[in-house]
């Protein structure tokens, strides 16, 4: 108990020291908990599947004209072929989503009530519940699917419709999906573990999907998982069913010089491989890693330079306990003691400061995070995370104050004068601790620039000022409201310069189809991007059309816009020679009546693409509504007041939501805003970090050269003059850390950069003002301690001597 009192009575004393000891590291242990909660969530998708080494999902990769393309939607057809012809198939999980626009459970206690459709509804076989481990709560996956008309609920789905009611109390229960009537036959418990299966309600494929022969159609919305009996399938797997592809689609192929075939990508990748269906980058995971990697080190370090300077002190303090004979290996247990109560206080500053930074990052971080339980894996490595930082920290202070010999320091008055450590060791720390704080803030300054090039280029068409608002599809919102009435009510108010009706200029949505033209030498097809639109929407957007004319509604049986690219595609030599050209798509024959100037149709990681711009008076295509408000932004909420009062009249049922449609660009770029914020912060960590442990390299250096500052003062020396002495050699292993971390800064942004086609240039001053910038940070905090020094009293440093 002495000794625990003791051991907080010297923290208390060197308070100072103590308090910034644990900020820092309090802040390490902050991030790395943050990241780690961040990384174990996304890696613990899909690991827990039986056997999920033999669980891959099926995909498309096609080629034409040199690029390659990948998509988990396949032609209908595959899935019956492979059950009924590749023996190396253990289970077959085909996912056919189905819609379904009303939905009315049939409940015996009240009247029933119609509700809207529901998402995550899956047409599939009784293989998927062999394959995905749910646990049943009623009902057996044996038993289900004998006829068409049966359903199996999850857990939530089924208190969705049968509020109360336990899963054996459901079995039997009837619901009505559109005209159909289904019979529930299970329920199954949610999945507990984070999954790439998604389904919420489950039911026999439908026999007209189920026997379509369409092999040349690709939907987003039939998917298919197979497992396969052991590795060496994979090869006959494959080899069947691409012989089978080319078999239907390999004539039509080679008339457009495009290939494709069928791979497997196994279910442990599903997560990250965004080429098919993933969402994370799982490069970004890795570079979190390497920042809470960093920001640890950092504060260990920090810690090190504190606890260092802390050393000359505490010598006579040291050399009285080995006089008393203390041993060293109390002493080093002593000072490990001392690191692990830091430590453990530092754990409860990180435990608030980080509820304070998820609570700011909570729009970056994942959504079903809070739901996510990991305490376990948390406390442990938690635990891990202490220990490995107390070690690290306490080596090297605990090896000096074993160095410390009693004659030295009892002989000695003012033990602060002595030297203990290499001062190389504990300048190249400083050294270590600037060169990754100079590399963030060269990113930090580097990344901003770049995604304010992106916000603010030209995308080929206008985006200010405009409202953008999805129209009701739900049946109980009216859907069945013609989409031109409300554009129609708009006109009549001023404040409203116009409005338009189709897909967005710029967006995340794709629609595209293959359109093709005779040239000179021969037939001609591309892939282009499509959008519906209506005729206002060219002047609305501000889209330059370099020939002919804009499309008008009477054009929607064969008019379109191409755009300058589209047409340079297609073989055409110029707009004026493009107009009334004949253009294919499928068995339509359509006729370019304009074209229009190249515009970004994707964010500004993709290069520009061909895209046809196709009149449209379908509602099912005109489900967006963009307006244009007046150019004076007072006038904006008179605008915004008359849009909700006609919404309201239309649509009484829909909830009023717009949003302006320059911030559903800035949404566009969220991934890449989201690791610009984290490197931010992360900036302004290690900057932090590193003055600390500036701080403390300082405060040991003004103690030991306290006799040279009291003989300068009293030699003339003015207080300016002492404080640049003091700062040089600082300055300089800042300065060193600058000129290392340049190339190092220089080859990530240059990396990161790569994944956009349209990007900054990279120039000198980038890293010019960065640097400034660090030296001057790195000045002001050595001032404090520097001046103090200076402006001390040369009598009292001098009396002793």
């Amino acid at each position: 108990m002495k000794r625990i009192n003791l051991l907080f009575r010297r923290l208390w004393n060197n308070r100072l020291f103590t308090g910034l000891n644990i900020l820092g590291l309090a802040i390490g242990i902050c991030a790395s908990w943050i990241v780690f909660r961040v990384v174990f969530y996304e890696f613990s998708f899909d690991k827990g599947h039986p056997e999920a080494e033999q669980i891959y999902k099926v995909y498309n990769r096609s080629q034409h004209a040199g690029e390659f393309r990948s998509f988990d939607g396949l032609p209908v057809p595959i899935a019956k072929y492979i059950q009924e012809n590749i023996t190396d198939v253990a289970q077959l999980a085909p996912i056919f989503y189905q819609y379904f626009g009303e939905i009315t459970p049939i409940s015996k206690e009240k009247e029933a009530t119609p509700m809207d459709g529901q998402g995550a509804i899956v047409g599939t076989l009784p293989d998927y519940f062999e394959m995905v481990p749910y646990t049943w709560l009623a009902g057996s996956p044996k038993t289900i699917f004998k006829t068409p008309f049966e359903v199996v609920l999850t857990e939530s789905r089924l208190q969705l419709y049968f509020p109360g009611l336990s899963p054996q109390e459901a079995m039997g229960r009837t619901i009505k999906y559109g005209k159909d009537l289904y019979t529930v036959v299970g329920v199954i418990a949610n999945l507990e573990r984070t999954s790439s299966f998604i389904g919420k309600e489950f039911m026999p494929i439908p026999e007209k999907e189920w026997n379509n022969d369409r092999w040349n159609s690709y939907s987003s919305n039939h998917q298919l998982y197979v497992k396969l009996r052991d590795e060496k399938a994979k090869e006959s797997f494959l080899k069947i069913a691409n012989q089978k592809l080319f078999d239907m689609n390999g004539e039509e192929n080679a008339q457009y010089n495009s290939s494709e075939e069928f791979q497997l990508a196994p279910l442990s990748t599903l997560h990250f491989n965004k080429n098919i269906m993933g969402t994370v980058d799982i490069r970004l995971l890795y570079g979190l890693i390497g920042i809470a990697l960093f920001l640890v080190l950092l504060a260990s370090i920090n810690y090190i330079n504190l606890a260092t300077a802390q050393v000359p002190y505490r010598a006579k303090e040291i050399g009285i306990r080995k006089t008393l004979g203390e041993q060293n290996k109390h002493l080093t247990w002593s000072f490990f003691m001392e690191t692990w109560v830091i430590c453990l206080l530092a754990l409860a500053l990180a435990w608030p400061l980080r509820l304070l930074m998820e609570q700011f990052f909570n729009s970056y971080l994942p959504e079903d995070l809070q739901q996510f339980d990991n305490s376990f894996p948390i406390g442990l490595f938690l635990l891990g995370l202490i220990v490995f930082i107390s070690v690290l920290s306490a080596i090297y202070p605990a090896y000096l104050i074993n160095r410390i010999q009693v004659a030295e320091v009892l002989k000695i008055k003012g033990a602060v004068k002595m030297s203990f450590g290499s001062l190389i060791f504990r300048k190249g720390m400083i050294v270590f601790q600037f060169l990754i704080a100079q590399v963030f803030v060269i990113a930090t300054v580097i990344m901003g620039l770049q995604l304010d090039f992106l916000l603010s280029k030209d995308p080929g068409f206008k985006k200010d000022a405009i409202l953008t608002l999805t129209l009701p599809y739900k049946k109980s919102e009216a859907p069945d409201v013609d989409p031109f009435l409300i554009k129609n009510k708009l006109q009549a108010y001023k404040e409203i310069k116009g409005s338009a009706l189709g897909h967005l200029p710029m967006s995340d949505i794709h629609f595209g189809n293959n359109y093709s033209t005779q040239s000179d030498t021969g037939k001609v097809e591309i892939n282009m991007p499509l959008k519906e639109i209506d005729d206002s929407y060219v002047d609305l957007f501000g889209i330059k059309i370099l020939a002919g004319r804009n499309i008008a509604l009477s054009d929607t049986s064969r008019g379109i816009l191409m755009s300058r690219l589209a047409i340079e595609k297609l073989g055409f030599k110029s707009p004026e020679q493009a107009i009334g050209g004949q253009v294919f798509n499928g068995d339509k024959n359509l006729e370019i009546v304009g074209v229009v100037e190249d515009l970004n149709n994707k964010y500004l990681r993709s290069k520009l693409e061909p895209l046809v711009l196709f009149p449209s008076i379908d509602r099912r295509d005109l489900r967006t509504l963009s307006i244009r408000l007046s150019d004076n932004p007072k006038e904006w909420q008179a605008g915004i007041a008359h849009v909700e009062k006609e919404w309201k009249a239309l649509y009484p049922k829909a909830t009023f939501s717009y949003e302006f449609y320059d911030e559903h660009i800035k949404h566009l770029y969220e991934s890449d805003l989201r690791f610009s914020s984290v490197i931010n912060l992360s900036t302004a960590i290690t900057i932090l970090i590193s003055c600390l442990g500036l701080i403390g390299l300082v405060t040991l250096t003004t103690a030991q050269r306290t006799k040279e500052i009291g003989i300068r003062k009293v030699l003339g020396s003015t207080v300016s003059g002492i404080v640049g002495l003091l700062s040089k050699d600082y300055l300089k292993l800042v300065l060193l850390s600058i000129v290392l971390a340049s190339p190092i800064a220089w080859w990530a942004v240059h990396k990161w950069l790569e994944s956009f086609a349209f990007k900054i240039d990279v120039s000198w001053w980038m890293f010019v003002i960065p640097a400034l910038l660090t030296l001057l940070v790195a000045f002001f905090t050595m001032s404090y301690q520097s001046v103090k020094a200076a402006r001390s009293n040369p009598v009292d440093s001098l009396r002793d001597e």
